[in-house]
């Protein structure tokens, strides 16, 4: 263990692949796609980034960023940097521990986790990773009662795929008309279907997507021993 952390390799440690990764927690009254979000509350952020099942610890608050600001991955010291926007009901963390390809499934564990401590949100996670091929994981938490979640190999037949897509465009009220323009395909094999483009699709349908003027935090944080080891295999390990 170094620095005051679970990792073995050293925090100049190169970052082998890149990827995207967020989670978006929704509270009723939802603003919907017209709606305006709140200006970030930090104290809150801190709290959330602390609650949240991949982190032990908040170890420095970092300020805040433009929430539209791309993350840097360069090392292994940039995956200890977590970035929270809390804007109104609606928060979204920022965190490579929600992406993994060492068979557990962290997008799939924090959304349920939160959807049971918040029973009347919306709760939408995606994470992508480029590991040689890409590997993702999306969930769609609605509460309607649809949980949909789905993880494979880009390309691949091998899918874990748990509920309907089709109940996703349901519950959100997605116009079929929309994903008809986006080319989204519910009804197309796993490996084929762009989840991406339908969490897009059901994140638009419950708050504006544009972050255009808002700010984020950036905190850095102790993972989990088990979030620690998985990261290590998805971000650092060739």
């Amino acid at each position: 263990m170094t620095d005051n952390s679970f990792w073995d390799s050293s925090p100049d440690e190169a970052v082998a692949r890149h990827g995207e990764f967020r989670l978006t927690v929704a509270h009723p009254p939802l603003p919907g796609p017209e709606g305006r979000l709140a200006a970030h509350d930090a104290a809150r952020a801190r709290e959330f980034a602390a609650a949240f099942g991949t982190v032990d610890a908040v170890l420095e608050d970092l300020g805040t960023v433009p929430a539209t600001d791309a993350i840097p991955l360069w090392t292994r010291t940039d995956l200890d940097l977590v970035r929270v926007g809390c804007w109104g009901g609606v928060t979204e963390i920022r965190d490579a521990a929600l992406a993994n390809t060492s068979g557990t499934f962290p997008v799939d564990e924090q959304a349920d986790a939160l959807a049971r401590l918040f029973p009347g949100a919306v709760v939408v996670a995606s994470a992508v990773v480029d590991h040689n091929s890409p590997y993702g994981a999306w969930k769609f938490v609605h509460p309607s009662g649809v949980n949909v979640f789905a993880a494979g190999w880009g390309g691949q037949g091998d899918w874990t795929v748990l509920g309907d897509p089709a109940a996703v465009v349901a519950a959100f009220g997605i116009d079929p008309a929309r994903l008809a323009e986006k080319g989204i395909d519910t009804g197309a094999e796993p490996g084929a279907l762009d989840w991406s483009g339908l969490a897009r699709l059901a994140l638009a349908r419950v708050a504006p997507l544009d972050r255009r003027g808002l700010s984020a935090s950036v905190l850095r944080v102790r993972h989990t021993e088990e979030a620690t080891g998985d990261m290590e295999e998805t971000w650092i390990e060739s």
